[in-house]
């Protein structure tokens, strides 16, 4: 155990080619030299409660703004951190009015739920937000110090997290981005394009980044059309499309290498081979299908910039995207029909009546109660009650086992310091998993109230794990009865939503195919905008619905899969909808292509895309054939097709009216 973790860190502090990372030892050595002297400092000095404030603000500010390269980082820490900041000096002083505590959980309660309609930054961003308002208003943390003294500490804390993110990047500014977008060439299916395409607009937008993106959206797209064509093959065809695949997949792993890296001044054999000259070497057709050559084409572009390495950014384009997905997301969501709403109101109840609660118990073990509540509810991200019960019980099981824990164990305070140094140390973790924030967020305030409690340990340790219980309890009870209140379907008609998206896509799709050849249609646009975008977010919370027989089968990957593929292909074309009027002249082949495999028709190829034009142009051209052929699979598992790629046909009468209300 104590050899693989060893292993582990040792790995994660050391470069790709295995040499020590001078930057993640740093970082690690301000960690710990920092989580020893807070902890010395709070113990001898009486600052333990301005210390931990301290300390979380670090940890939550640390969470909600790193993730991608540091120029786009230090953007997003220079509006929430001081957001954030704020928040932990002014909730202690809160607690102090209840009517006002409890507005500013529900308020933030329900507007952080609404938030992941624009995208996994503010999601991420939200949620930290909310962990932050719940541990400052409703466990009483801080409300004995003078606001001076909290604005203090949290705003020290505030300035270590950003000097523990300038120590991890300053020395490879661009990292993370030049990580995100060889992710392309190494991991197949919908959304990676679409997120290392946002990773490197939020950098700046480098030319040789954006030439890589162009080249690996051609390659992805030509290797979902080779794979499409393998399925309608004989075995012998599908074989050698199969291995026309493979060696391209080697290859790109092979560039990806090269793009990771901070410099290049040459690429390795491996990286500059053909692949269907190596399956034509081992004696295999000489024929090869249109998509080979799409294949070709990204892989020398990618060659090509990786070499070059132009660090001028891009011209921006006239982007009125922004501000249209803004208003769009407003208008989908903010309705008893979205799926998103009705998760935020479920939890805003929930939280409001484990606020009233925990008001009328005045008691400090309380403070677990609506904890624990959001750890039921608030992970599920759309209409559902995903692993509600498992998670009821994992945090009744573990403040149980955390009470007895603290009763047996002498000095069970130095358990504050080692969480909040395990946070630091698993920032990745921390962003990808939410019940990670809110369980250590659990651990830190049970044990730092059992220590201030004058009272036996032992019955603190009842205490909190009954609190705890109620907590979970009220989740599930006023999410079950929200599901009989609002207007949602216990029963998921999963083909019904899926045919359904579908249209509603391709409805989009075709207003943006018409506006590219000339027609003036901007209500049309805003209108199929934002019934895509409820249909496909509805859509996404469908697996959670099938997950409630504690199950994977087949319907749920292949929901999930039509979900995600249909929610790619809704954004490219919703950013599409709103760029200039000569890219989306550029994308009228792909949206052609993309609109006969939606309708269910059979044929998988390459639509003739210009590549002389900007690379956001071409990246989204290819990206839309790529999704494409990722939701076509999907759908045709979900309609239960034996036979991949049978024509089917989706009636595109429409089943309600366009307008939105």
């Amino acid at each position: 155990m104590a050899g693989a973790v060893l292993t582990r860190a040792r790995g994660w502090m050391a470069t790709e080619a295995g040499a020590p990372d001078p930057r993640q030892r740093q970082y690690v050595l301000l960690v710990v030299l920092a989580v020893i002297a807070g902890t010395f400092a709070g113990w001898f000095f009486e600052l333990q409660t301005p210390v931990l404030l301290g300390a979380l603000t670090t940890v939550l500010a640390l969470t909600a703004t790193s993730g991608q390269a540091l120029r786009s980082d230090l953007r997003r820490f220079v509006w929430l951190t001081p957001v954030l900041v704020l928040m932990m000096a002014v909730g202690p002083m809160l607690t102090k009015v209840p009517v006002l505590a409890g507005l500013a959980v529900a308020v933030v309660v329900f507007g952080t739920g609404m938030l992941p309609a624009l995208g996994e930054h503010y999601r991420i961003g939200g949620q930290i937000f909310a962990a932050a308002t719940l541990v400052t208003t409703t466990t009483g943390i801080g409300n004995d110090q003078p606001f001076l003294i909290l604005l203090a500490s949290t705003a020290a804390g505030g300035l270590f997290a950003l000097l523990l993110r300038m120590i991890i990047g300053v020395g490879d500014p661009g990292h993370a981005t030049r990580v995100a977008v060889a992710r392309t060439l190494l991991t197949p299916g919908p959304g990676v394009l679409e997120s290392a395409a946002a990773a490197w607009r939020a950098d700046g937008s480098s030319t040789w980044l954006g030439q890589v993106l162009a080249g690996s959206a051609r390659f992805r797209a030509a290797r979902e059309t080779l794979l499409a064509q393998a399925q309608q093959s004989d075995r012998i065809e599908a074989e050698r499309l199969r291995e026309i695949v493979a060696e391209a997949d080697r290859v790109a792993a092979e560039l990806a290498r090269a793009i990771r890296s901070r410099a290049c001044t040459g690429l390795p054999m491996a990286a500059r081979r053909a692949p269907a000259q190596a399956v034509i070497a081992r004696g295999g057709r000489q024929d090869m299908p249109d998509a080979v050559a799409g294949v070709n084409q990204g892989l020398d572009r990618i060659r090509a910039a990786v070499v070059d390495r132009d660090e001028s950014p891009v011209p921006p384009a006239e982007d009125g995207a922004l501000r249209e997905r803004l208003l769009g997301a407003v208008r989908a969501h903010l309705s008893f029909r979205s799926s998103l709403f009705r998760h935020a109101l479920r939890c805003t109840l929930a939280v409001a009546v484990g606020m009233v609660i925990v008001l009328l118990l005045r008691d400090p073990s309380a403070s677990s109660l609506l904890l624990a509540l959001y750890v039921v509810l608030a992970p599920a991200a759309r209409d559902s009650m995903t692993g509600a019960l498992e998670r009821t019980g994992g945090a009744v099981l573990g403040v149980t086992a955390l009470a007895i824990l603290i009763t047996l164990l002498p000095g069970a305070y130095l358990l504050i310091p080692l969480v909040i140094g395990g946070m630091l140390l698993n920032m990745p973790r921390l962003r990808a998993e939410y019940q990670a924030v809110l369980g250590c967020v659990i651990v830190i305030t049970v044990v730092d109230q059992a220590m201030a409690l004058d009272r036996p340990l032992v019955n603190v340790g009842i205490s909190f794990a009954a609190n705890t219980a109620v907590g979970a309890a009220i989740a599930l009870i006023v999410g079950y009865v929200s599901y009989l209140v609002l207007p949602s379907s216990i029963v998921p008609d999963v083909r019904g939503a899926v045919r359904s998206t579908v249209w509603s896509v391709s409805e989009l799709l075709r207003s943006v195919r018409a506006s590219g050849q000339g027609a003036d249609l901007p209500r049309a646009l805003q209108s199929a905008n934002v019934l895509a975008l409820r249909r496909t977010q509805d859509l996404l919370g469908m697996p959670a619905l099938l997950d409630g027989t504690g199950e994977e089968t087949d319907d749920n990957h292949a929901t999930r899969a039509a979900a995600i593929a249909l929610d790619a292909l809704r954004q490219d074309v919703a950013t599409l909808a709103f760029r200039p009027a000569e890219e989306r002249e550029v994308a009228v082949p792909a949206l052609r292509a993309v609109d006969d495999l939606l309708g269910g028709k059979s044929t998988a190829k390459i639509p003739d895309i210009p590549s002389s034009g900007a690379p956001a142009s071409e990246l989204l051209a290819s990206s839309l054939v790529e999704n494409a052929l990722h939701a076509r699979q999907a759908i045709d598992r979900t309609f239960g097709y034996d036979n991949p790629w049978k024509s089917y046909t989706i009636s595109f009468v429409r089943p309600e009216r366009l307008h939105i209300r």
